[in-house]
């Protein structure tokens, strides 16, 4: 049986320890699961006075202040709940150094590759139309060649798989108007890419890549999370919230169009909606 003062320096050691892993994994933009913090600090999420906002959880700093509410916490408890607080720190402390740290580690790899953009044409944030098919979208990631199989390059008809890939978000209104219905996410060859200058995109799932947009660079500034991910000068005074072009409801109704052969260029039916859909 441990004893109160046991537990409390217990406690304060394990405090410590994950105040020294958040100093340490600080400069990584990351996000603590709500699931984790209900299952090793419940007191942090509870709705009485104190407890931490929804916002406060989703950002680096967010591990440092779950122990700190958890540290408060264990220093009110006594008896069976102290032992409890304990262990949960011990558990604490194994997923830190288990899940996130590979999570960490693995965003540090990811920002060591791209932070080489030898041949990549379009940045995280850029705004191109589609050559073959004509709709607008947004880059959020990039590859450095496909990484789709071979099936999948035969059906898109793209001419080499070893080149820049890039994930999109296309424009809803020219999805609907182009394929007659929303279209979330695209992954676009590089050689199917025309720049837009100064353009910008209406999607719903905007606000949740991107903080704003510049008009002075021309593309949308990305979350913390991916300009840590792809570094590039994203730095912009006039930077502005996405806004209305995270909401289609703010804009015109777009008019399906009437027939595929005319939106796809002389693709036929069926296979150019597919082909369309994709590439």
């Amino acid at each position: 049986m441990t004893t109160p003062g046991g537990s409390r320096r217990t406690a304060l050691a394990l405090y410590r320890c994950i105040l020294r892993w958040s100093a340490q994994n600080a400069d990584v933009p990351f996000s603590v699961r709500a699931s984790d913090i209900r299952a090793l600090a419940p007191a942090v999420l509870d709705s009485s006075a104190g407890a931490l906002s929804p916002a406060a959880l989703q950002d680096a700093g967010a591990v440092a202040a779950v122990a700190r509410a958890a540290f408060r916490e264990a220093a009110r408890a006594s008896g069976a709940e102290a032992e409890a607080t304990v262990d949960r720190g011990f558990e604490a402390v194994q997923v830190l150094n288990g899940t996130y740290a590979r999570q960490l580690q693995a965003m540090r790899e990811l920002r060591a590759d791209r932070a080489d953009r030898s041949g990549v044409k379009f940045g995280v944030g850029q705004v191109f139309v589609h050559k073959k098919f004509g709709y607008r979208a947004v880059v959020f990631g990039w590859d450095r060649a496909c990484e789709r199989d071979d099936a999948w390059l035969q059906a898109m008809s793209v001419s080499t798989a070893q080149q820049p890939f890039y994930h999109c978000l296309p424009d809803e209104s020219d999805a609907i108007r182009l394929f007659g219905g929303v279209r979330i996410t695209k992954y676009v060859a590089q050689e199917n890419m025309e720049p837009l200058e100064g353009g910008r995109i209406v999607h719903r799932a905007l606000d949740s890549f991107f903080v704003g947009y510049s008009p002075a660079l021309g593309r949308y500034i990305p979350s913390r999370k991916l300009q840590y991910e792809y570094p590039d000068a994203y730095q912009a005074e006039d930077a502005a919230p996405v806004g209305d072009d995270a909401n289609l409801l703010a804009h015109p109704e777009p008019e399906v169009h009437g027939g595929l052969g005319g939106a796809f260029g002389g693709l036929g039916g069926m296979a150019g909606l597919a082909k369309a859909s994709q590439a």
